[in-house]
């Protein structure tokens, strides 16, 4: 999903460069190699993203369910 996601963005960058180049607009800074530099940090931003909830949702959990499961984990580990 994630590189869906990433291609959405990265072919809509490349057609709103190619509509202002025939506008005879241009930005140096927008050219196909910036935009497939955008497209790995952002393919890189989700995966960062992804990681760091599943991290922060193994660790605290959101639900009283979650809650009584790990103490229930914790006694189970000290016997």
């Amino acid at each position: 999903m994630n590189k869906d996601v990433v291609a959405q963005v990265v072919g809509f960058l490349s057609a709103i460069m190619m509509f202002l180049g025939t506008l005879n607009v241009k930005f140096e800074w927008l050219t196909a190699e910036s935009i497939d530099a955008f497209g790995i940090v952002l393919t890189a931003g989700i995966a960062l993203g992804i990681t760091l909830f599943t991290i922060y949702k193994n660790h605290f959990g959101f639900t009283k369910k979650a809650k009584q499961q790990k103490a229930w984990l914790e006694k189970e580990d000290k016997l």
